[in-house]
């Protein structure tokens, strides 16, 4: 295809690596399996556009003149150029090269880490993975400005230009000490809640938003002890006795399993609502790596 007015064909450098390689027009066109014509006019319309001399003939004998030996070497380069992008394209279509910036909660980092990206990291391991954290709006206007590929957190199914999808459904739960009075019960009410001092997250934070809403539907007016914005810090201050926390099980799952804390489910329709999605901006198209991540994030943490 030709360029522009200064650019060469791909046949014409076709022709003239041919003409250099061979040391002649006709053995050129024998190995391409063309006419002599048929090169000789190609070269010739070029020069005209060009209004530069390609070749130089003295009798039977043809040579490249130094414009074109410059254009033979210009297709050589051409050709690496586009051989080296060939390779990266399968490189990445094989999960060889890429990198995915992940948005999440901070309450998800360490299931997902543990759950999705350790598998994923030794599957792939030429993948390079940016975690970011903070609230719910700062990762929803992450994902819509494109600077993170994937959105995992609470609620973002109401956003309507994110394509969002469900894959984890747990109760948001009261985190108390071992040893505390509502750490044997399988279930509390809101109201039993009121009676300790209270750790809440600060307002940006969606499980705030749920706490919030169901003890002004209960009708109760509490003010918290303690705020923070890490809920590992949340948890840590339930687990010295200085409060009650409030996040899922997979998000104090941590001081759970060291047998510091227990996460009691809440007995509150809000609290059973408490679902997760992994999202996208709607109409991006994700790479390679970014769309395998997604797929995994969904089939994996389903099953925790």
């Amino acid at each position: 295809m030709e360029t522009g007015e200064e650019g060469i064909s791909e046949r014409t450098l076709e022709y003239l690596g041919a003409v250099a390689k061979h040391g002649g027009m006709r053995r050129a066109a024998e190995s391409l399996g063309v006419n002599v014509s048929t090169i000789s006019r190609q070269i010739a319309a070029t020069e005209r556009q060009l209004r530069l001399a390609l070749v130089s003939r003295q009798g039977r004998s043809i040579t490249l003149t130094q414009v074109g030996l410059a254009a033979v070497e210009y297709g050589h380069e051409r050709e690496r150029h586009a051989k080296r992008f060939r390779a990266q394209i399968a490189e990445y279509r094989d999960l060889r090269r890429g990198h995915v910036t992940l948005a999440a909660g901070e309450g998800l980092v360490s299931s997902l880490i543990s759950v999705v990206l350790k598998r994923f990291h030794q599957k792939y391991p030429d993948i390079a993975i940016h975690i970011r954290t903070g609230p719910l709006p700062e990762l929803i206007r992450m994902v819509r400005d494109d600077e993170a590929d994937i959105c995992v957190s609470v609620g973002t199914s109401r956003d309507p230009l994110l394509n969002a999808r469900l894959f984890q459904r747990e109760p948001l739960c009261a985190i108390v000490p071992i040893g505390h009075p509502l750490a044997s019960k399988t279930s509390v009410r809101i109201e039993d809640l009121t009676h300790d001092p209270l750790i809440f997250m600060s307002g940006k934070f969606a499980a705030q938003s749920y706490v919030t809403a169901m003890f002004w539907d209960a009708n109760l007016s509490v003010s918290p002890t303690i705020t923070c914005d890490l809920f590992s810090v949340a948890s840590s201050l339930a687990a010295e006795g200085l409060g009650i926390a409030f996040m899922t099980r997979l998000a104090a799952k941590e001081k759970v399993d060291a047998g510091l804390v227990v996460a009691v489910p809440i007995q509150h329709p809000i609290a059973n609502t408490f679902d997760r999605y992994v999202a996208t901006r709607v109409g991006r198209k994700l790479s390679p790596a970014a769309n395998f991540l997604w797929k995994e994030i969904v089939r994996l943490m389903s099953s925790v």
